[in-house]
């Protein structure tokens, strides 16, 4: 190989190098979510849901204590709403699903055989379509990936970029993200911030961790990127490009001919579940927060708004609501 060669390669890996650090740099020292609007959303969760409870909106409801409970674990007016969840709802707001992603958020429902029978060809159609996604972006970026499963991943990228296309999930639309990147095989570092909205669910992603081993139960996994996937992503200047194939959602496909929905996303068993504009950002402000707050932050505002409200239930289970008085509460 020729000296130019060489020196033109080190300018690549030296230019990738530098972009890497500095929007590492960019998305660490970003602002995260002030603490009192914090504090006011995650009230506002905690009486929406439980009016959604009231409502019989479950799955509403289950969303907004989950992200509650990211913020205060231990909140007690959330573990009494909790315990009113049906049992299905009370799981899917505690525990995170190994599936990640790829498990819809979608209300169970009772259904007729007719019913099922209807929706057969319609739900097989979009299973199919649920395989694979392909997204353009646009934006300063630069660095590959690729990753068979992201238990085995090379990864060198970094990038702010808005990008159009479609996504597991049935979502067609757009996502913009911050990110910068590595890893090899299941270990690397990332700083990642990104939102995507369209015609499925919301998602939102936020990891500032230096050195991480890549889990399906990282937050990363259940509510942004598919774990279980074989894909790659190229960056160069302006624009990129990424594609997967889901492998869970080729197994769904497949057992959805014999009337097995483990995904939970056939529309002939489960409903959406919707939220409005002022919902959704409360939401995103308290996800937001939680996955952004580092120990200290988190530390801090648990110190500086504490439960604001304890509930307990009395004998004839009336709810009583007690102020905390004196100092603030420790945080767990």
């Amino acid at each position: 190989m020729s000296l130019e060669k060489k020196l033109s390669y080190f300018k690549i890996y030296f230019g990738i190098l530098i972009l890497f650090c500095l929007n590492a740099s960019i998305l660490n020292c970003a602002s995260a979510p002030a603490y009192k609007e914090v504090n006011v959303s995650a009230k506002y969760l905690l009486n929406d849901a439980e009016r959604l409870i009231q409502e019989k909106k479950y799955g509403e409801a289950s969303e907004s204590l989950r992200a509650v409970f990211r913020i205060y674990p231990d909140n007690a007016q959330a573990e009494i709403l909790w315990e009113k969840l049906p049992e299905v709802w009370q799981r899917r707001t505690k525990y995170d699903n190994a599936l990640g992603q790829g498990f819809a958020k979608r209300s169970p429902e009772e259904s007729g055989f007719f019913e099922r029978l209807a929706w057969y060809i319609p739900d097989r159609l979009l299973d199919l379509l649920d395989i694979f996604s392909l997204n353009i972006s646009i934006g300063p970026q630069i660095g590959v990936s690729s990753w068979n499963t992201r238990a085995i991943q090379t990864t060198l990228y970094a990038g702010r970029t808005v990008s159009f296309g479609w996504s597991q999930k049935r979502n067609l639309g757009i996502s913009e993200e911050s990110s910068a990147e590595y890893a090899f095989l299941g270990f690397g570092g990332a700083a990642i911030h990104g939102r995507r909205i369209g015609t499925g669910r919301r998602a939102y992603a936020g990891t500032w961790d230096g050195f991480f081993v890549h889990m399906p139960n990282n937050p990363l996994y259940i509510n942004y990127r598919d774990y279980w996937s074989n894909g790659g992503k190229v960056g160069f200047v302006l624009i990129g490009a990424e594609v997967e194939l889901h492998y869970t959602e080729i197994a769904d496909f497949f057992a959805g001919f014999f009337f097995v929905d483990f995904l939970g996303d056939d529309f002939a068993t489960t409903n959406s579940i919707n939220f409005n504009r002022e919902q959704e950002d409360h939401l995103y402000r308290v996800i937001n927060a939680a996955n952004r707050y580092n120990e200290k932050q988190m530390n801090e505002f648990r110190n500086a708004f504490p439960e604001p409200e304890k509930v307990i239930e009395t004998e004839n289970q009336d709810i009583q609501i007690i102020v905390p008085k004196g100092k603030n509460k420790k945080p767990n």
